[in-house]
């Protein structure tokens, strides 16, 4: 049995372009595909639409883009934990986001959309309930200041990207697919709706570091 690489050795070896680096990164790779299918295995309530076929596919994609990943990043290896573990995380991350931007794509835009003005959505945030008797009051008043700005403030497009952004954790490239726009413009329309919830609560005499401090 081959002795394993120390980090030197893996360092060494995928910066020289030579044979030797050819076996390294082929080792790399099986490691970054065996990453990348267990988390799409243990994500599967994600992919339920996904054939097995598919998903040995995506993995296969996602070890290929990590593996370009590690190289790309091989000067911020610092050595604080093995190499191999340290390149793994890019496997799952990868496969990760992957995962979750498959779903959303499955998933229609009117199942998201806030049609009737109700905010609902809002209000079925556990991080902005305020039924809680206990909760403090001073995090009570915050949630009724956001609650107001988006109900009276935002435009329809502001809201609903916040929405899809920040509350249902949609990927950016799929709310850009799913709104026919472009990164610009659904980065705009975030920004504003954020910068018009922060000047609210700057108005209303908040500090924002003791507002981020309420929602931990």
């Amino acid at each position: 049995m081959d002795k394993p690489r120390s980090n030197q050795e893996w360092f060494e070896a995928l910066s020289n372009q030579d044979v030797q680096q050819g076996e390294a990164l082929e080792e790399i790779r099986r490691l970054l595909l065996r990453a990348a299918l267990y988390t799409l295995v243990t994500h599967l309530s994600d992919l339920q639409e996904m054939s097995e076929e598919e998903r040995l596919a995506l993995a296969e994609e996602c070890a290929q883009e990590a593996l370009m990943a590690v190289l790309a990043r091989l000067g911020d290896f610092r050595g604080d934990s093995k190499f191999t573990t340290w390149a793994y995380k890019f496997g799952v991350n990868i496969a990760l986001s992957r995962a979750r931007r498959w779903r959303w794509k499955q998933v229609s835009l009117d199942d998201l959309a806030d049609d009737d003005g109700t905010l609902n959505w809002f209000q079925r945030d556990e991080r902005f309930q305020t039924a809680d008797s206990e909760q403090p009051v001073r995090q009570k008043e915050v949630v009724e200041v956001i609650r107001e700005v988006l109900r009276t403030q935002l435009t329809p497009r502001q809201r609903q990207t916040l929405k899809l952004i920040a509350f249902d954790d949609v990927p950016m490239d799929v709310v850009v697919q799913r709104l026919d726009s472009n990164r610009n413009a659904v980065y705009k329309l975030l920004h504003d709706a954020r910068l018009k919830i922060k000047q609210q609560l700057v108005r209303r005499g908040y500090d924002l570091a003791e507002v981020m401090d309420l929602f931990q």
